[in-house]
């Protein structure tokens, strides 16, 4: 793990109250149309229309100039026309056919995005993000000024740092608490909102569909650390994930199988092997001393997925575990 790298504090003429506007009128200066300053953040909707028009509004209220677009992830028919009933005009919505996925449905855009000229970086965000006031900004801020920031993701108000384990998959360490604004290296992206660079994209490629969801953020944080970019998160720009609707069985397959297939992709298949000896014992474990109140588990799901795993099937998981 890299020590942390402290981001350099804004000149004055950048203040916090001012930054979205000094970032538009470089654009202007420059030759370029204002709507080109616009940085483009995509939105992954899937059946929570109240959450995801809570997030538009909290983004829209940020105060920076943000090309808003909603993904709607083949949600049911009555949830899509609540969400496209009260969204505002100027927020896009872009239908897709069919559940692709959390990597899936944003590979779409994010290769639209690189084909077209346009903005150094984008974002794209959860359902139900909320970022807290200034989020934007700052992470954005942190990259402008390190160009060996690929990608950046903001804090969940914890002090505490994500580890990649070729066993545990997943450890954090608790740290002391940062400087608001300092972006630091981490090895495990938190993926409820994340930034992207142009360039960075275009070197380590995009969202591995194999995921479906969960674990594809961690792979290509991992992934563009291979490829010597740094992988950041910005202390201070805060934003909070209130919950998951997701079934607990859905998400202990996707866990299990995901957690796997990362560990075997960025470990090597011994170490997949270790983990898999590890999970069988303690899936007995947690069915004789239940596990906490709101962790995702499901025994016959776990096993499902390591079968899944062995086998190399992945993508969505199966309608009937």
């Amino acid at each position: 793990m890299r020590p942390p790298f402290p981001v350099k504090a804004a000149e004055s003429a950048l203040e916090m109250n001012d930054f979205a506007e000094h970032t538009a009128a470089k654009a202007v200066d420059s030759g370029s149309e204002p709507s080109t300053s616009r940085v483009p953040l995509f939105i992954l909707h899937w059946n929570r229309p109240d959450e995801c028009l809570r997030t538009v509004n909290e983004f829209r209220a940020q105060g920076f100039p943000l090309q808003l677009c909603v993904i709607d992830n083949h949600s049911d028919p009555d949830a899509l026309k609540s969400l496209a009933e009260r969204l505002p005009p100027d927020v896009r919505l872009r239908e897709l056919n069919e559940n692709m996925g959390w990597g899936g449905a944003f590979n779409l855009v994010l290769k639209e995005w690189l084909a077209a000229d346009g903005s150094e970086f984008c974002f794209i965000s959860a359902h139900d993000a909320i970022p807290a006031e200034g989020c934007v900004e700052l992470v954005l801020r942190g990259m402008q000024e390190d160009p060996r920031i690929g990608i950046a993701c903001p804090e969940y108000g914890i002090s505490e740092i994500p580890h990649f384990s070729k066993l545990r998959y997943c450890l954090s360490s608790p740290v002391a608490a940062r400087p608001r604004g300092m972006s630091e290296p981490i090895e495990m992206l938190h993926g409820t909102v994340i930034a992207f660079r142009r360039q960075c994209l275009q070197e380590i490629g995009f969202f591995d569909e194999r995921y479906f969801a969960y674990g594809d953020e961690h792979d290509i944080g991992l992934r563009a650390c291979q490829h010597n970019w740094l992988v950041c998160v910005v202390w201070g720009a805060v934003v909070k994930n209130p919950g998951t609707w997701t079934a607990s069985r859905t998400r202990s397959y996707l866990f299990a199988r995901n957690s796997l297939l990362l560990i075997k992709t960025h470990g090597g298949r011994g170490w997949a092997a270790v983990r898999l000896l590890f999970m069988l014992p303690n899936t007995l474990r947690m069915l004789v001393f239940s596990p906490d109140k709101g962790y995702a588990f499901s025994a016959s799901a776990r096993l499902l997925a390591i079968r899944d795993f062995l086998l190399g099937r992945y993508g969505p998981p199966p309608s009937k575990q």
